[in-house]
């Protein structure tokens, strides 16, 4: 804050009072370089027992004017403000433009994200966890899929194992009106169409209200089957990718499998602190040519045109930095928890997908997530 010039900034979105003050309780944290206070709306009782705060830093108040109040105490009339603008509704803006009229309002998001990259050992422990749960469902998997059952039904069953294992039902995506129901599940001809929400299989949905995740399409013999629901656990998340046969695969899909999990495998070797996002992109393409199989790697759908990226950080929210795109020079460091996320595709149903989660080690990296990185023939 002192390097930017912030004189204050405040927090209302659930992720961040959850990250610096252990609370999603309706509340405002006021922080400058030398002092913090948090204005509890509704919940003080939960907030008591949940929070790390010392209690003279807690108060109840009515929300940003009770802020500004603390700011007027403080002696702290004008200077930049920072909100959070990526995700802080515009007629909400509008509101604190004019109670803070005296200040200048600056975006702080990526200050936020930045220091949320590197993970310390309770946020590694849970992500740890969240793999374990989403591993449950897909140990459930292996139960109950059979012929003729519905995507529906499989996501059900999957959706379930998580519920039981821990999973907190949600998972957070830093984006507006973002909405992906539980989770991608897709067979067949399902794979090959790809709402716009996400450059990823989505599944189709059962409506134009959400159509992405589980359908009531039949899973028929044959049918290539891509898993990819979420877990949370703790306010972390595993974003975990397995693709499934019922029965013998396609000769090409075989390929493409055995070719993705080597792309991944080499990568993984990569991942290392002081590699850049760019260049490890850059030699996942290269693997790819090398073996033969660019002109089917992270493409999705009918579409021909390569998907520019191969993955992203996780975290308290599934998706944020760093982003593993193209002519992305950040680089990697010890601490960050990112997925690497590849697919393949041929044709209409001919699709596979891997995605893993790793955490970016001093000397390279450690796979987070245990379900086998086999093509799980059933």
């Amino acid at each position: 804050m002192k390097n930017a010039d912030i004189a204050v900034i405040l927090l209302g979105y659930s992720r961040s009072t959850l990250y610096y003050a252990g609370t999603t309780q309706p509340s405002i944290l006021s922080i400058t370089p030398e002092d913090y206070h948090l204005t509890v709306i509704r919940g003080m009782e939960w907030v008591r027992k949940e929070t790390w705060l010392k209690s003279d830093k807690i108060s109840s108040g009515n929300g940003y004017g009770h802020a500004k109040e603390r700011l007027t105490n403080w002696k702290i009339e004008m200077g930049s403000l920072g909100l959070e603008l990526d995700i802080l509704p515009a007629g909400q803006y509008l509101q604190l433009s004019k109670l803070f009229s005296s200040f200048n309002i600056v975006d702080i998001s990526k200050l936020i994200l930045d220091q949320r990259k590197i993970k310390d050992a309770v946020e590694i422990e849970h992500t740890r966890e969240a793999c374990r749960i989403v591993h449950c469902g897909h140990k459930r998997i292996l139960d109950v899929l059979r012929g003729e059952m519905t995507e529906l039904e499989l996501s059900s069953e999957i959706e379930d194992a998580h519920r039981k294992a821990g999973h907190e039902g949600l998972y957070f995506i830093r984006q507006f009106d973002f909405f992906m129901g539980r989770g991608p599940v897709g067979s067949g001809a399902n794979l090959s169409k790809i709402a716009g929400k996400i450059g990823s299989v989505t599944g189709v949905g059962l409506s134009p209200s959400i159509p992405m995740g589980a359908s009531t399409k039949t899973i028929k013999k044959g049918d290539m089957i891509v898993v990819d629901i979420p877990t949370h656990y703790h306010g972390y998340h595993a974003d975990q990718s397995r693709t499934y046969v019922l029965g013998e695969p396609p000769d090409i899909c075989r390929s493409m499998y055995d070719g993705m999990k080597e792309i991944a495998d080499q990568t993984i070797e990569m991942l290392r602190p002081g590699i850049s996002c760019d260049d490890l992109h850059k030699k996942a393409l290269k693997v790819a040519e090398e073996i033969g199989m660019s002109s089917y790697f992270m493409r999705i759908g009918l579409d021909s045109k390569e998907v520019p990226f191969i993955g992203h950080g996780v975290g308290l929210e599934l998706n944020e930095p760093p982003l593993l795109y193209t002519n992305n020079q950040e680089v990697l460091e010890e601490g960050m928890i990112i997925a690497l996320e590849l697919e393949m595709c041929r044709s209409v149903g001919e699709v596979v997908k891997l995605e893993d989660m790793l955490l970016i080690t001093s000397g390279g990296s450690e796979i987070l997530t245990i379900t086998p990185r086999h093509l799980h023939k059933i």
